[in-house]
């Protein structure tokens, strides 16, 4: 019998192959064509841990990339996106992002990514505000390159890396989203926001969703027509009035201003602040406060 570690015999296996295959297919290869041996009633088990370990443990030296949940591939064989993280210098913000979500493996929310890499030291900055770099970086890359990025993004504020699959991040995603759910038997009460009675609407918003919808009431009375809603930062482009006629501008919501800090977000690519309620004293871009304008359109 053959003395072959079971990542050597994988490799051979999957270099056989040519295709992707689950841990249990490698398993069951390498042992009927005997490059393994084991007295371990659980070969699966050790299979699946030493190529998930050796992937975690080398990045993109790694031999393998893992293509789904359970399979994996050789790199040299793989379809994922052909940058890595040699396309970045370690030092820099995406350079460290890739390494942290490579060694994670799991989608993470850009504070978490910015405080990994520096616990770790693969970043290093004098700048007060890594996490909104960060996030200006990531967001930069992902809507510059489109699907040529190593990026996604998942959710608002979460990002992985398109090597894994959009299917298994997706799933972890929509998996996490729906355990913040409780379920109908659960909602024994019903909160609403102030009443402001205007246009319809009883109630004033409690988050930052109902803030878009009471936006999508009044803007035309604000004098701001909205163009394109996207996924990323920022939410909206749109074109406010001007004297000399209309001029784009760039929109983010939030239902409370300070929130556009606590995500994040880079001041400089953003225009304005779409929120209910201001209380972001030293804001340094415009912000564009509903509850204090329902009242003046109120009085009007």
């Amino acid at each position: 019998m053959s003395n072959m570690s079971f990542a050597d015999a994988a490799y051979q296996i999957l270099k056989n192959v040519g295709n992707p295959l689950s841990v249990n297919e490698i398993t069951s290869l390498s042992l009927k064509q005997g490059l393994i041996s084991t007295n371990g009633k659980t070969p699966f088990a050790t299979m699946g841990a030493r190529l998930y370990v050796d992937v975690k443990r080398k990045g993109v030296e790694s031999k393998f990339v893992k293509v789904n949940r359970g399979r994996f591939a050789l790199r040299e064989c793989s379809q994922a996106p052909t940058t890595s993280a040699s396309a970045f210098r370690p030092s820099t913000f995406k350079g460290a992002a890739y390494m942290v979500l490579q060694g994670e493996n799991r989608p993470l929310r850009i504070d978490d990514i910015t405080s990994i890499a520096l616990k770790r030291g693969l970043l290093r900055t004098a700048g007060k505000t890594p996490n909104a770099t960060m996030g200006a970086q990531l967001y930069t890359d992902i809507k510059t390159k489109k699907e040529k990025s190593i990026f996604v993004q998942l959710a608002k504020n979460r990002f992985g890396l398109r090597e894994w699959g959009l299917e298994v991040i997706e799933d972890e995603i929509n998996k996490a989203e729906s355990e913040k759910v409780l379920p109908a038997t659960e909602r024994k009460r019903s909160i609403v926001g102030d009443p402001i009675n205007f246009e319809g609407l009883i109630y004033g918003p409690l988050n930052e969703n109902g803030v878009i919808f009471l936006f999508s009431k009044v803007h035309d009375k604000l004098g701001i027509n909205i163009e394109a809603i996207q996924p990323g930062f920022p939410d909206a482009k749109g074109r406010r009035k001007v004297r000399k006629g209309w001029e784009d501008i760039w929109i983010e919501f939030e239902f409370k201003s300070s929130q556009f800090k606590v995500h994040g977000h880079d001041p400089k690519g953003c225009d304005a602040i779409i929120c209910w309620e201001h209380d972001w004293k030293d804001c340094p871009i415009e912000v564009i406060e509903l509850k204090s304008k329902i009242e003046e359109l109120k009085t009007d």
